[in-house]
């Protein structure tokens, strides 16, 4: 017969083996979900931007990085991780597909560490449940099923996010904390903000958070060290601040790039609703409403307002680190440029999920707590399924990549192909065998750092005068139809022959021009 001890033991265990087969059914289905086809849809201009930035050395990428909006740790990782397995497109992807599934464990640990008792240490069965639903609704997300698969810093980002979270948590509300969580947090925390600038913000609710609670804790304890547990928080806010110190200047740099020229569309109620109507998926399977995604905010909002009257500190965390992101993106996107956009608040959306799956579980009605459950976890999953159709859909254009493949079939050696702009060129030159003689065309006047500027060299642009230098008898030209984007070719040339490439991001166009000079010589 079952001593008491061992029964609590083996219920305690028995919970815990249901929770990780059921993350393991969530990872499965993610895996799934994130690797179809993960080689059929060509590079787009986001990713081989990513990817012509980490061709640059260590010294070069960090003065690179500074004209683009975003900090560098992200194309550091992406350089190595080439050096080491190459630069295959299923390769190259893995960069973010690794970090979007450990984003699916990482809030799984957030929220058994977040409500776990912390005297016995144990999760109750709500906990668990709440843990793996939370990850479900990561798993189907279909704005983290897209960066998961595309090869940018934001499913980094928001695993970063979650596994700083989940070390905070775990050096702050266990009764024996181990002293090397604190480095571990430290130093995810400073991973995070030299991944994305959205990232400041996570990190910044996450010391408020600490230095709250450390607090509120001081004043309940007995213990006559209390006081001193701030010093690990202040040495860790000390190293994370210092460290980002040198990028101070890089970033006020990009702030201003971004005040000045970035492309999104003023503020408004409207834009917002439609961001966060983008951001749970909804445009999967619809057209666009903004009406749905501002109700969708006040659902989140109330959902946050309602899990911080739990007054647990988990419920605070969550909270925090969910809505703050939201309430700095919009104060910044009201007095400045806005940054109200979807992927950026990948990294605190996990958060809110997990607000949703908790606030869920506490419904005491199980036949309406398993309801909303089912609800939850179904919506998400058709709109991630009707994302899987519009990808089928995409798979099928030949985009950059079939149109490479056509003119790396007739192209010969030597011959010039201008493309019209920086931002198709970083795509041209990663879907071709071969990039000589393959430039940018240059007006004389500088591209916008929205085209990608950062990722070019000089070398690698073509002006008109040394277009005539040259004299070419063919001329290729790399067109984008679809922005009004085409190379001006040189007078004395005639169009022979195009070839049209419709892709899911644009509509593109492969022209060839002659020679007059050339055509009479063969006339003759």
């Amino acid at each position: 017969m079952l001593t008491k001890p061992s029964t609590d033991t083996f219920r305690r265990n028995n919970r815990f083996t249901a929770a990780v087969w059921g993350l393991m059914v969530v990872l499965l289905i993610a895996v799934i979900l994130r690797t179809h086809r993960i080689e059929a849809m060509s590079f787009w201009f986001d990713e081989s931007f990513c990817l012509k930035m980490a061709e640059f050395p260590i010294s070069e990428l960090w003065i690179h990085a500074k004209g683009d909006p975003h900090p560098p740790f992200f194309y550091f990782v992406l350089r190595y991780w080439m050096l080491l397995f190459g630069a295959s497109t299923f390769v190259t992807r893995l960069t973010s597909l690794i970090p979007g599934m450990l984003s699916i464990v990482g809030i799984f640990l957030v929220v058994r560490e977040a409500y776990r008792n912390q005297t016995t240490g144990i999760c109750s069965t709500s906990v668990n449940t709440a843990a793996v639903v939370a990850a479900s609704l990561v798993a189907l997300s279909p704005l983290h099923i897209l960066w998961s698969y595309q090869v940018r810093m934001y499913a980094l980002g928001t695993a970063l996010a979650a596994f700083s979270s989940w070390f905070l948590l775990k050096v702050l509300l266990r009764t024996q904390p181990q002293k090397r969580d604190w480095y571990f947090f430290t130093l995810t925390a400073i991973a995070l903000i030299y991944t994305h600038n959205f990232g400041l913000f996570v990190v910044t609710a996450q010391y408020l958070f600490a230095a709250g609670y450390l607090l509120l804790h001081q004043r309940t304890s007995n213990e006559s060290n209390a006081g001193t547990r701030f010093l690990p928080l202040i040495i860790s806010a000390a190293c994370t601040g210092f460290i980002w110190l040198p990028w101070l200047p890089s970033f006020l740099h990009q702030r201003q790039l971004v005040v000045e020229g970035f492309w999104t569309k003023p503020f408004t109620w409207k834009t917002a609703g439609a961001t966060l109507f983008d951001m749970f998926g909804f445009d999967q399977a619809m057209e666009m409403n903004p009406i749905i995604g501002l109700i969708i905010g006040q659902i989140s909002l109330l959902v946050l307002l309602l899990l911080a009257l739990g007054r647990r500190p988990g419920d605070y965390f969550l909270a925090l680190t969910a809505g703050l992101p939201f309430v700095i993106g919009i104060l910044v996107s009201i007095y400045s440029r806005n940054i109200f956009n979807d992927r950026y608040f990948m990294f605190n959306q996990i958060f809110l999920f997990a607000a949703f799956a908790v606030l869920i579980s506490r419904v005491q009605l199980k036949t309406v707590q398993f309801s909303l459950f089912g609800f939850c976890v179904i919506g998400t999953g058709f709109l991630s399924y009707h994302q899987w159709l519009n990808r089928e859909a995409d798979f099928r254009l030949p985009a950059i990549q079939g149109a490479m493949a056509s003119v790396d079939e007739r192209r010969k050696p030597g011959e010039l192909l201008l493309v019209c702009d920086p931002a198709i060129y970083v795509s041209v030159i990663a879907h071709t065998r071969e990039r000589k003689d393959i430039f940018t065309f240059h007006s004389g006047e500088d591209y916008p750092f929205t085209h990608g500027a950062a990722a070019m060299r000089e070398d690698e642009y073509l002006k008109a005068d040394e277009i005539a230098q040259r004299a070419d008898s063919w001329i290729w030209a790399f067109d984008a139809d679809s922005y009004n984007w085409k190379v001006p070719i040189p007078a004395g040339y005639k169009l022979v022959g195009e070839n049209r490439f419709p892709g899911f991001r644009g509509k593109y166009v492969v022209r060839l021009y002659l020679s007059t000079s050339e055509e009479a010589v063969s006339a003759n």
